[in-house]
């Protein structure tokens, strides 16, 4: 596959592309076209809310779809996104991760990039993203030897505290309990709940870095709760270690295959349903049982870009989702989890859209 094609794949990774283009423009064009389409888009889904400023009363016609194409072409047509740096490629996937909220459905600017954008001008978009050398940079394999924890500084937020066995029998009784609730509302219902599919937390988690920016549990958080400082330190990974590597969305229905818990008596049924459109039954990964065979699980950035938040099929009737992933994430399901070293402390500069030593 490349890079084109794996920014093409699935949803984050056209958003991803997208969120390059507007952070390249050179000269916003003098066009409300895509602020519309997004506006009444939300109306029509009762999200949207009230406006202020000029013309707010009035916020012009709901565009047609031929509107917004042409709208987007302008944008990027105005954009230079072959020249987009590392740090840019790194804010860009930040905003990518942070509109990735899997217990709704997609937001605006994802539906219009999935529905209305025709393929031929994703092409153009993906064809110029990819060969950005700071997209290169970001998307290259990173050696897994050299990873980093990120613990927010924020309240609520800590290391592993527990061994590694505790929180995944006490994760498995609770979904287990859940699942013995037997909810059946339609599902249509707003009913939610857990929808996330990673290990459960306090499990050691890593990422690696790229360029000496820090590494991407910093930059890159799927429903992110504003923290903007944050402790990093290295992690001591054994090369011996048994990490089961999830590249796409067919290693994930693998892992899902060799061992999972079937939830679709569950909330997530509910929350699935609304992120993906999809009716049936859903599984998740069995993570007890994983991690009886494997010391930990490790999801790559390419997989993210592909898979993340669309319905993975597992066989005839099932299906699953990868949600609340942190890209390129590799979580530690066996004690001894690798030592880490001392931390320093990161904070994120808004006027400069990164992360920086504190």
């Amino acid at each position: 596959m490349t890079i084109a094609e794996d920014l093409l794949a699935g949803p984050r990774g056209r958003r991803f592309c997208w969120e390059v283009v507007l952070a390249t423009v050179r000269e916003q064009p003098d066009d409300d076209t895509l602020f519309r389409a997004s506006y009444w888009m939300s109306v029509c889904r009762g999200e949207g809310g009230p406006l202020f400023g000029p013309g707010a009363v009035h916020p012009g016609p709901v565009p047609s779809d031929d509107q917004v194409v042409a709208a987007v072409a302008a944008v990027l047509d105005a954009a230079d996104p072959v020249a987009t740096t590392l740090d840019q490629a790194l804010a860009a996937l930040g905003r990518a991760a942070e509109s990735a909220m899997w217990w709704q459905p997609p937001d605006a600017e994802d539906v219009l990039l999935g529905r209305v954008v025709p393929p031929a001008l994703h092409d153009r978009i993906a064809a110029a993203v990819a060969v950005a050398s700071g997209v290169q940079a970001l998307l290259a394999p990173a050696p897994t030897s050299r990873q980093w924890a990120v613990t927010p500084d924020a309240p609520g937020w800590g290391g592993p505290s527990r061994p590694a066995d505790e929180l995944l029998a006490e994760w498995r009784r609770e979904v287990l309990a859940e699942r013995s609730h037997g909810l059946h509302a339609p599902v249509d219902a707003p009913i939610s709940g857990t929808w996330w599919t990673t290990p459960p937390y306090g499990l050691l988690d890593t990422t690696t870095e790229r360029g000496g920016r820090g590494p991407l549990g910093l930059w890159a958080v799927e429903d992110h709760t504003g923290w903007e400082r944050a402790h990093v330190a290295a992690a001591a990974v054994d090369p011996s270690s048994r990490i089961v590597v999830v590249d796409d969305a067919d290693d994930w229905a693998a892992l899902c295959r060799s061992a999972s818990i079937d939830v679709t008596a569950t909330t997530r049924r509910h929350d699935w349903y609304q992120a993906t459109g999809r009716v049936g039954d859903w599984v998740v990964p069995d993570w007890v049982a994983l991690a009886e065979h494997f010391d930990a699980v490790h999801l790559t950035l390419r997989c993210w870009l592909r898979a993340s938040g669309t319905a993975v099929p597992v066989d005839d009737t099932t299906a699953s989702v990868i949600a609340g992933w942190t890209p390129d994430t590799t979580v530690w399901l066996r004690d001894p989890r690798p030592a880490l070293g001392p931390s320093t402390t990161w904070r994120w500069s808004n006027e400069q859209e990164g992360w920086f030593p504190a």
